[in-house]
């Protein structure tokens, strides 16, 4: 799998020739999610896909050094996988912490996006509350272990404290005026409709003035097993706000952070 430049490390998969669409998955997943669910077959004969994984997942590099993990850098690398290609801009699909990546995205580096689509995210709140106070990394990963084994039987110690890394910056998020939707980047808020969090995406979508999508799973199914049809709206919701079909090589001024 192709690597990313600098630090840290990103690896990814890619098909397909033309605009830049950049597909950010959830914890305990990896890019290659975005193959098996459908998304890129959809994508591949209109787009340049690439499916990171992202830091701490799959073939990454999996650091423990925490600031890596912050909203902003990890958004940074993001921008490095433009630059890599040679693009000026893409288009950028972020599902449950990958939703949270392209918020980093839109707060910081929102000339780089066409368009962004973000999905089984709460903006309202983050991560759930519980009795503790914000869910922990160990609530976490023991829920996960009983209802999504398929993502947590075969992870190594290394991955698990990588993981734990990057979840420990997704307790910080905090909602603030400045840091939700500061700009007039198009974007499209995507939920299915068993979510937890979907009645915090539906008032944060008519707060706002955003489009919304919904499908009909809960918030792993809509990611691992989404309708076609909602595949297929994001699709004319991206094809609508790219402005070129080729891509631009470009000497960027974040090419050496």
């Amino acid at each position: 799998m192709p690597l990313t430049s600098g630090i840290p490390q990103l690896s990814y998969v890619a098909e397909g020739k033309g605009p830049l669409v950049i597909m950010l998955h959830g914890l305990l997943m990896e890019g290659k999610s975005w193959f098996e669910n459908g998304f890129s077959s959809v994508f591949s004969p209109f787009s340049h896909v690439v499916c990171p994984d992202l830091l701490g997942h799959g073939e990454s590099e999996k650091s423990r050094v925490e600031e890596l993990y912050t909203q902003q850098n990890q958004a940074l690398s993001i921008v490095k996988i433009m630059d890599d290609l040679g693009y000026e801009k893409a288009s950028v699909i972020g599902y449950s912490s990958g939703a949270w990546v392209g918020l980093g995205l839109l707060n910081h580096y929102s000339e780089r996006l066409n368009s962004i689509v973000l999905g089984g995210w709460d903006f309202m709140n983050g991560l759930p509350d519980t009795p503790e106070g914000k869910l922990s990394f160990d609530m976490f990963m023991s829920y996960a272990r009983c209802t999504a084994p398929e993502l947590t039987s075969g992870i190594s110690m290394e991955a698990q404290e990588s993981a734990r890394c990057f979840f420990n910056e997704l307790r910080k998020y905090r909602r603030t005026k400045e840091s939700l939707f500061p700009n007039k980047t198009p974007i499209l808020i995507w939920g299915g409709a068993s979510d937890p969090y979907y009645a915090s995406m539906v008032e944060t979508a008519q707060q706002h003035g955003l489009s919304m999508i919904t499908g009909k799973g809960d918030h792993l199914s809509e990611l691992s097993n989404p309708n076609k049809s909602s595949i297929h709206e994001i699709l004319r919701f991206i094809e609508s706000h790219e402005p070129s079909k080729s891509p631009v090589t470009f000497s960027s001024k974040y090419k050496s952070q």
